[in-house]
């Protein structure tokens, strides 16, 4: 388990804050490019109507500018927390081992499987989450793309995990290590792992709450599904570092859309 402060771990804080700020803020900035390679949502455009007066191209940097926020607001934030409590970044040099290639691989492994479960969850969860959702998978919209694969593997497996662990799970593993003392530092690990991939299934729901109409289920399985792959990847920040959080995130989308692309030409033959 890493320690807090022991350079023998390989985790050290001596790299600056302001590299550590501005390497993770440059994945997470590139990770936001994803975002332009897909149409922007029809049901976001019905609602404003000012947006869909403007150019493809403007819609989708308009619609990117709050995610590249959250990512700047992120890679701060870890800055500040990460090595603080012995969370590291190989860009960011507060993680001064070399990675074996056992690490990607596990990481690989890991996120291929995240995304193979979920895809074959959500499929078998479909039946009991309503028929307006069961209309809407159906759309050309939810298809699989190149395009959605794309944005999966940047912004899903960049963006996002500057956000969701380099700056919320290292806030609330360092908040939790203040409050409940360094002797508990497996439980206040482990709960910032929870909380954060509670936190990051919770933020899906904005989205897709302006495609279909939400209900208690749909709510569950947003929740569960994206904090079950939270977990796994939010410990293989802690176990490894973020670079591998990376990976298998972005794994994971590939795992998804293999699934998706898969029972598609089930269901067409």
């Amino acid at each position: 388990m890493p320690s807090l402060n022991a350079l023998a771990s390989g985790r050290s804080p001596q790299a600056t804050g302001t590299r550590r700020f501005l390497a993770v803020a440059s994945l997470g900035v590139l990770g936001v490019t994803g975002l332009l390679l897909s149409p922007s949502p029809a049901a976001v455009l019905a609602a404003a109507p000012a947006l869909a007066a403007l150019p493809a191209w403007v819609q989708r940097a308009v619609l990117a500018l709050n995610p590249l926020l959250l990512v700047l607001a992120a890679a701060a934030l870890g800055a500040v927390c990460a090595h603080r409590v012995g969370l590291g970044s190989l860009v960011a040099g507060t993680d001064t081992r070399l990675s074996k290639p056992q690490t990607w691989l596990q990481a690989l492994g890991w996120g291929l499987a995240v995304g193979v479960a979920v895809g074959a969850l959500d499929r078998l969860w479909t039946p009991w989450l309503g028929e307006a959702w069961q209309a809407w998978v159906q759309t050309p919209a939810v298809a699989p793309r190149a395009t959605t694969l794309a944005q999966g593997l940047l912004y899903g497996g960049l963006a996002e995990e500057v956000i969701a662990r380099w700056g919320l799970m290292s806030a609330l593993a360092w908040t939790l290590l203040r409050l409940m003392g360094p002797q508990r530092r497996g439980w206040a690990i482990g709960l910032a792992i929870g909380l954060s991939a509670l936190a990051f299934g919770a933020a899906h729901l904005p989205a897709l709450a302006a495609q279909v109409e939400l209900n208690a289920a749909l709510v569950a399985r947003t929740l569960v599904l994206n904090g079950v792959g939270g977990v796994v990847i939010g410990w293989l920040f802690w176990r490894h570092h973020l670079e591998a959080a990376m990976a298998a995130h972005a794994a994971s989308h590939l795992g998804l859309w293999a699934v998706q692309v898969g029972l598609g030409v089930l269901v067409m033959a």
